[in-house]
Formats: structure tokens, sequence, C-alpha cells
């Protein structure tokens, strides 16, 4: 491991004092009775051979100046520990005002962290009333925030823990970002560390739940999945996968570990009653692209009923001869050693990928005080992976502290199933990206009932679940997970329509944004800024911006706002977004919505309020998806309106952590849009990986762009298709959208794409938004209506407006069909004009009029 020292002209030392500047906006600060100081790797800090930045060193005999431009530090010599009356710093603001920062100082508006479990709450509420303790964030409106690592664990040159260094000290990192959030926490990483990528495949769909799933129930569900054609990358075994002896043996013969705790949930050993061959288990789960992953309990150490007992005892020269369990001790090098080499590594080598660590019993090391279990645990399994070979580390595991951003990925507990809960996780998951901490995975539809509910009244709303899957599409992991109880299914099969449809739309999408979600993850290691991310990164002068903490941006060009409440009677539910500044366009490129202010819409089941900033470029997979093991030959380049935009797409082998050596390709994707053309050029590729391919297909979607007069690639014309085909253009009336399709293409030239237009068919704004809300008013009249044969002929061609202009654009050859097109449109829009008025004059109940009526106009 290279050093975790600073540069030595990063640091000014002045007796019991030294001072080291990491960037401008990140000093540390060290004062020790001893004059001695800490260069190694702590719990939360790991590197600080940063890059030294430009700074002044002015003093005198009494006082000591350090200005780095953004900072400016003033501290009194030789007046001992650091405190309000020797020491002070300076956070320049743009339009003057500094924020002055003295010891002992209380922050007044730190914007939140993260807490190391949601188990039992309701939203941010306990079982008992009390409310989420979330820990501090390194962000805060007060535009400073202090890092304490005094009190931190040290880790030697193999990751080991250290004991805390002795005698009186102070080792303080200060962070003055004013506004600047996003460059804080890239302060922050730079020092601490960045967020690893974890494999590809975490993206995809998790299927998880509490149940005693034997091989050949798991075998059956994997069949189901794939009938369904529903993908899937990982299957999660819960406790039941192990023997847990102190569960089943009669009263009086239960099995206590060394701490005489009753050992039900340790377990090392697969039931064979449930897996009679586990490595045939995994193999055929390999065979079908699935990773597996296993819950530990390790706490009661390891007992004389596991299979590999004997050989643990020998690894620690352990006597066998009272059967006595193992004690467990995390901070044990020798005891961690035999774990991984006798158990756990076997194991793998059987076929488990990558290890839940479901800690939760004493919080504390109890051969070193004050080490967060749960912390240590999630650094010893994470490191050992990678320490194994190149694959990338992974767990999947609670919080555990500053630093825990290393270690990806977080499970948030037992969540109570509830509106509430849901409304309250996007919230949550936002605010972790505070500490780094960008890869919550929640229980998808939550995982427990109210304790008060009835057991006979306990179920699970099917809109409820849609609406949390929904949230799972836009969140850094799509897991879901459930509690043991035999109603409580989250299969997608188990749910009719309309709930059943919008769950198997959902995971789909998530798909489809699969290289969108890993460009993002890219992002995250190299930024600091997480995939999932509170709007005040990008807002921070706006109040606004701290207001709505239930919406978020989704990467970059994304914004989302789930919806957390039951639809009405007629199907829909009014969702109230708050829009930044500048223009905002629904997901689907249907509407352009001007920003600085509140807007609010009705959303049918099916629909998520999304919106995309103008001109973003989004990589999408086409549909049909099995799994994320393998990275399709086609990527979609959805283009929305907008003047200009750009994106780069990301390419690694999605498994090694080459992508830390350099290992991976960019390809740069810009577009901009005039009155009579839209230009889309796509890159060469650049960067090499192992199996990096030559060729690629590119589908380059046009958003509401009408009907163009001619489609150009690398200068040469493409002729129109009413159907899908490389080298061809087509027109989809379902989304107002292009498809330029460019065929099998090589990654290392440049592609130009040219739509060209006639101003004259240019399309109404927010056609195809009317287009919908059409199609809806008239589905929610025929399911009302029982006399629907006297519907008015206008309802029922405004009702299919995309096949009518489908038939407008394929009649006929190349000749006229944009003036064919236009015509349609134009039709349509007399049609949808008098929607309300035609229905008004049929013999329908009033009641259905006037929902009828709102539908339209929303």
């Amino acid at each position: 491991m290279e050093s975790a020292a600073a540069q030595p002209e990063a640091t000014i030392e002045r007796g019991n004092v030294r001072f080291t500047v990491l960037s401008p906006r990140l000093i540390r600060l060290e004062w020790s009775a001893d004059g001695r100081f800490r260069d190694g790797r702590t719990q939360v800090v790991v590197h600080r051979a940063v890059d030294v930045p430009p700074f002044r060193l002015v003093e005198d005999a009494t006082t000591l100046h350090i200005d780095t431009g953004t900072l400016h530090l003033r501290h009194v010599k030789g007046t001992g520990r650091f405190d309000a009356a020797n020491l002070e710093i300076a956070v320049r603001r743009h339009g003057g005002g500094d924020i002055v920062w003295r010891p002992g100082d209380v922050q007044l508006a730190n914007l939140g962290g993260t807490y190391r479990t949601l188990d039992r709450y309701d939203g941010d509420t306990w079982q008992d009333g009390t409310r989420l303790p979330l820990e501090e964030g390194l962000i805060a409106r007060d535009g400073w925030h202090v890092v304490d690592d005094t009190d931190s664990f040290g880790l030697d040159d193999e990751g080991w823990v250290l004991e805390r260094p002795d005698g009186e000290r102070q080792d303080l990192y200060f962070f003055g970002y004013g506004l600047d959030y996003r460059a804080g926490l890239a302060d922050f990483a730079s020092i601490a560390g960045p967020q690893p990528m974890p494999p590809r495949f975490v993206f995809g769909y998790w299927w998880s739940r509490y149940w005693n799933y034997s091989d050949d129930e798991l075998r059956t569900l994997g069949a189901r999945f794939e009938k369904e054609r529903i993908p899937l990358d990982v299957l999660v075994l819960d406790m039941d996968w192990h023997t847990t002896p102190g569960l089943s043996l009669r009263p009086g013969l239960e099995q206590y570990d060394v701490f005489g705790q009753q050992s039900g949930w340790t377990g090392y050993t697969f039931n064979r009653s449930l897996f009679p061959d586990p490595a045939a288990f995994m193999r055929w789960a390999h065979g079908e692209n699935l990773r597996i992953t296993l819950n530990l309990h390790p706490a009661s150490g390891v007992l004389p009923h596991e299979a590999k007992y004997d050989a643990m005892a020998q690894a620690l020269s352990w006597d066998t001869s009272t059967r006595a369990p193992i004690p467990f001790e995390g901070t044990s090098q020798p005891y961690m050693r035999a774990l991984f080499d006798t158990i756990l590594h076997p194991l793998e080598r059987d076929g488990v990928d990558f290890w839940w660590l479901d800690w939760q019993q004493w919080p504390e090391s109890r051969s070193h005080p004050g080490l967060s279990n749960t912390w240590w645990l999630n650094h010893v399994f994470f490191t050992e992976m990678q320490r194994d070979d190149d694959r990338r580390g992974l767990i999947y595991h609670r919080w555990g502290g500053l630093g825990n951003h290393r270690y990806p990925i977080g499970f948030s507990g037992d969540s109570v199933i509830s509106w509430t809960s849901l409304a309250y996780q996007p919230h949550f998951t936002a605010m972790a990206s505070n500490v780094l901490y960008g890869y919550w995975s929640h229980d998808i539809g939550g995982h427990t009932f109210h304790k008060h509910i009835p057991r006979a009244e306990r179920h699970l709303e099917p809109e409820l679940y849609a609406r949390w899957m929904q949230l799972g599409v836009f969140s850094p992991v799509l897991r879901t997970h459930s509690a043991k109880e035999a109603s409580l299914h989250k299969e997608p099969w188990h749910f009719g329509p309309p709930w059943g449809d919008a769950i198997f739309a959902a995971i789909r999408l998530r798909y489809q944004l699969a290289p969108y979600i890993y460009g993002a993850a890219r992002q995250a290691y190299d930024t600091g800024t997480s995939i999932v991310r509170p709007m005040y990164y990008h807002w921070p002068e706006l109040d606004e911006a701290y207001l709505h903490p239930s919406q978020y941006l989704f990467g970059d060009d994304i914004l989302v706002a789930p919806v957390t409440e039951p639809v009405g009677e007629d199907g829909t539910v009014v969702a109230p977004v708050w829009l930044p500044p500048g223009v905002w366009y629904s997901r689907d490129g249907a509407e352009a919505f001007e920003g600085g202010g509140m807007l609010e819409r009705a959303y049918a089941l099916e629909e998520i309020p999304i919106f995309v900033r103008p001109g973003s470029v989004v990589p999408l997979y086409p549909e049909g998806l099995r799994d994320l093991a393998s990275v399709p030959d086609t990527i979609i380049l959805q283009v929305f309106p907008g003047h200009e935009g750009s994106t780069t797409l990301y390419d690694d082998d999605g498994t090694s952590q080459g992508y830390q050596r350099g290992e991976f390709a960019r390809t740069r994707v810009r577009s901009r849009r005039g009155d009579r053309a839209h230009r889309v050029h796509v890159d060469a590729m650049d960067g090499d990986y192992r199996g990096r391919p030559r060729t690629r297909s590119y589908i380059v979607e046009l958003l509401d762009a009408g009907i163009p007069e001619r489609i150009e690639v690398n200068g040469e014309a493409l002729p129109y298709s009413a159907s899908p085909a490389p080298r061809t253009w087509l027109f989809d009336t379902s989304s107002l959208s292009i498809r330029v399709d460019l065929g099998t293409v090589q990654l290392d030239t440049a592609h130009d794409v040219v739509a060209r237009f006639a101003p004259e068919h240019a399309l109404p704004k927010g056609l195809l938004h009317r287009m919908r809300r059409a199609e809806f008013a008239v589905r929610y009249l025929k399911q009302v209506w029982g006399d629907i044969s006297a519907l008015p002929e206008d309802v029922n061609l405004a009702g299919q407006a995309d096949r009518v202009l489908a038939y407008a654009v394929e009649h006929g050859g190349d000749d006229g069909r944009a003036q064919r097109f236009t015509e349609a449109v134009q039709a349509f829009e007399s049609r949808f004009a008098g929607l309300a008025a035609s229905v008004a004059a049929t013999p329908i109940n009033d009641a259905f009029k006037r929902t009828f009526a709102d539908l339209v106009g929303r």
C-alpha cells in the first residue's frame, strides 16, 4: 500500500501543532501534547498524498496565517489546544461576507447524513414513537463542516486495526466549501477514498425473500422469471440456507454460544434437507447468469455442529475435546483468517458470489471498545474480497459510520410496509449521499407490517407495491424483500392488471436505463457525487431546493419525484413537483415545462413524475434483456428536445478492478438542434479494456421531433421503413419520435446523424401529452359507462390518435408524408378541443362527464 502521509510541502509544523493544506477548501488541524502526529491510515482517512494546492504562509513570532484563496486560517502560536481564542478560519464567499469558524462553534444547518438501519421504522418513526436519530452529514448550509478524526482507530499496511494513539491530541479536518457542496464531497473523497464501482450486475433486479426456500423451489422460481420474461440478476438466500440447531433442538437441549446467547442465527453449513447438493445448485444459478449471496450472522462464532468446525479449530489450535463453540472476535486476525480460509472461501469456490452481513448483536468490538462491529466487519469482508483476486469488492450490509462508503452496498433493514415508509425513502436515500453512501438498497415494498395489524388483515396493497417498484427503478439498487409470512408475496406475476402491468414496466425500464445508471456510478467514483442526490447539490442558493426532500436528481440529467400516495376514484393522483429554473421535459419528451416554481399534474398508476434536462442524451439498452451479465450489442441514444446537450457513454468489463487502473472506455455524444436540422454526433470510442467490443449497433431516437424531410448518416441519406431495420429510419407515432438505426458500426470511428425539417411541419407543443390524455380519458369512459355504442366518432378516433397518425405516415410513398402527417395532427387537435363538449351531449351520467372533462384537461 502507498503511504497515507501528506506531501511534505503541504504541511506546516510548529511545535505542538501541524497544519496540512489538502485543497483550497480543506485543511487538517492537529495539536499533540507530546508533539507527535499521525501519518498512517485511519478508519476515516486513508489518503493524504494529494496534489498540493497553492497557498500563502505568513507568520511572525506570535501568529501564523495560511491563505488558500478560499480559506484564511489564523493561529496564535504556543497557546495549547485549539480553541476559539487561538484559532479561526474564514471561508470567503463570492460577493463578500466571509463565514468565520472557530473551534467549539455549533453547526446550525447541517443537511443530514444517514443511519445504520430502518428496522421497524414507519417512515422516520419507530414503533415506540421515537424519531430516526440521523447522523450528521458532511455538508451544511453553514458553509463548513469539521470531521473529528481524533478517536478513530488506525489501519496498518494490511488493513488491520491499530489502537488509537496515546496522549492528548486533536485531529480535525476543516472543510470550508460555502455553497459548493459537490466540491466539499469531492474533497472528502480525495482523502477518505472514492465510492468504489460495484459490479455491473448489482444494478439489475435482486430477488430476495425471507423464506426457507429449497433448491427445487428456487429453480421453479427462476423458470417462472424466464417464462414471464422478467430479467433477474441476483438471488438472495436469507438465514434458512444453513442449519440452526439452537432453534431446532428440544427444550433443554438448545445450543448456546460462549456468550450465553442462543445460537439460532449463526450458521455456515448448508441445510442439506433444502439443498442436497449446494455446489450443484449454485452451478445451476451461474448457468442462468444469476449471482448468489448468502445471509451471515457471525456473532455466535463457530459451533461444533458445523461441517468445518474441526478445520477451523485446527487452524486456531482450539481444543475440540469439549466441543465448545469457537468464540467470535472480528478484530482477531487469526480468527478471521481461519474463518475465511476454512469456511467462507470454500463456500465461494462452490459458488457464493458475495456475502450478506446481517450483524444485529452487540454494537462494539469486545477487544477494541469504541470500534463499531458493523464498521469493522464491512471493512474486513470487503477488503478480503479485493485481496482474493481482481474481483470488485462487494458486500451487502448496514451503515457503520464515516468511511463505510468504501464498502458498498448497504441494506436499510426491515422497514414497515406503509405509504409513510415509501414517502420517506427518497429523502433517506438522497441524504446518504451527504456522507458518500451512495448505494442504499431498500426492501422494496417494505419488510413487515405494523405490529398492531392483526395477522388476518395483513396484506400488501398492490398499488403501494407498484409505486414502490417505480421508486426502485430510480434507486441505487432494485431489490425486493419481505418478512417470513406466507401471505406476503412480491412475485411480479402475483399481481393482476393494472398493478402487475406497472410492476413489469418498472423492471423493464430499470434494465433499459442500465447504461445511464452505470455511467452515473462511474461519475460517483470520479467525483464523490452519488447517483441519487438532493436538489440542493445543483441549486444550493435557492431555498426551494431544500424544501422538497422527496424529490431528487438521478444522475446529472433526470429529476424524479416518486408518487407516494394512492390514486383517487378517477385513477389518477395529483403530484406537486418543484421544477428548478429553466426548461424541463417529461421523460417521454411529450411536454416542455418552464421551471422556477411548482408544477401540479395528475398521474395515472403507470405514470411517474420524471423530468429531463433539455438537450439531454440518455443512453438505453433495448427491451428484452435477461440480465446484465453482458452488455447488449445495441445502444439506444434517446435525445431530448433542446438547443444542445451531450453525454458520455461509459464502458468497462463490469467485474474487475481494472476501472481503477485506467482500463475503461468513454464515448462522447453531442446533440445540437435548430429549426431546420437536428445533429447528433457520436465520437469514436476512447480507451480500452479487457473484452472491449470493436463494433456496436446504435439507434438514435429523437424525441418530440416531428416528421423530417430527410435523414442523413455520415452524409448519406437513409430510406424510410415502416418497421425497424438497420440503416433505415422510421417515425414512431406512439412517442412522436424519429428512430434512426445506424446498424452495426465501427467504434473506432465517429458517426454523424442529421435530421432535416421543414419548419411548417413542426409539432404543436404538448401534442403527445394531449394524445395520451385523450387515450386515458376514453379508456376511463369505457370502463364506467355500460352503453358505449353511442360514443361520438370523434371520441373514438381521439382515443387512438397514435394509430390514426401511423396510418397517415405509412400510406403512400415518401412524397407528401410530412404533409399527410401534419393534416392528421390538425384533425386530432380539432377533435381534442371538442372532446368534453361531445361527451357532454351524450346521455351519460353527469358525474362521469365531469370526470371525463377533468381527465382531458389535465
